[in-house]
């Protein structure tokens, strides 16, 4: 691989710090593991029965000490650098703008999607990739998704595939759980996930490699009005945020999996 292409590898691979949380936190948000209003007593039993539910599973943390340190350094910055960041963006910028900037992001990453869904053998859903993208990119060049109010043939989850998803389906168990810097929880599964995505994805193909990491960056950076609320109340709400997270993040996966 020559030098240039390795150094566009390795910084996309850290400028994607909205991927994973997000996953984890819209996972947590949904299935509302504590409630924000619950008292102390009742987050604590509800965070019993979570930790008791059948379908837990559990995962190896041999690197916690590693895990935590980075799992607070991820927190501070989110907090103290993200965020600020983020409601600066939002107060001047449009939420036409915003959301145009969120449908092209989804529009430019449907290789990886549509790729995933051939190598897991669901080709219907591949077609309906590839047909609400047609349709997205020849009236918006992806900055609408009028593809969204056709009835499709079979469901489509509009997180989409990933690889790590892929190998889940192929039988390949997580392995240890480990917390990347900016990139946040993770297992060895998903990392490798992660690294098979990038090859799909149009931004590591593009030169300059700064324009790239700049492009990426920013539109995921746009995405981070659906994590700050859910991320915020979550941490709020449990007894240890790393193991809440740790957990909804493997139950998340392991359900997204399944399906």
């Amino acid at each position: 691989m020559r030098p240039d292409k390795l150094l566009v590898f390795l910084l996309l691979i850290v400028c994607l710090f909205g991927c994973t949380k997000r996953n984890t936190v819209e996972f947590v948000a949904e299935k509302q593991i504590v409630s924000e209003s619950s008292s102390t007593e009742g987050v604590a039993e509800d965070l019993d029965d979570y930790e008791k539910s059948d379908d837990l599973m559990a995962i190896a943390d041999p690197l916690e000490k590693w895990n935590r340190f980075w799992f607070a350094f991820n927190d501070k910055f989110f907090i103290y650098v993200a965020k600020p960041l983020y409601r600066g963006w939002e107060a001047i910028t449009p939420h036409q703008l915003r959301t145009g900037l969120k449908n092209f992001l989804h529009n430019a990453l449907f290789p990886v999607r549509f790729v995933n869904n051939l190598l897991q053998g669901r080709l219907k859903a591949a077609g309906v990739e590839f047909s609400r993208f047609m349709m997205d990119t020849m009236v918006s060049a992806g900055f609408a998704r009028p593809s969204l109010h056709k009835k499709t043939i079979v469901p489509v989850d509009d997180l989409g595939e990933d690889f790590g998803q892929t190998l889940g389906v192929w039988g390949m168990g997580h392995g240890a759980y480990i917390v990347w810097p900016i990139l946040g929880p993770s297992s060895l599964r998903e990392s490798l996930g992660m690294l098979g995505d990038m090859f799909a994805k149009p931004f590591y193909y593009v030169d300059p490699w700064w324009v790239a990491t700049a492009v990426n960056v920013g539109l995921n950076f746009n995405n981070l009005d659906t994590i700050i609320e859910p991320y915020e109340s979550v941490k709020g709400s449990a007894i240890d945020p790393y193991i809440s997270m740790r957990d909804a993040y493997i139950r998340f996966r392991n359900t997204h999996v399944s399906q």
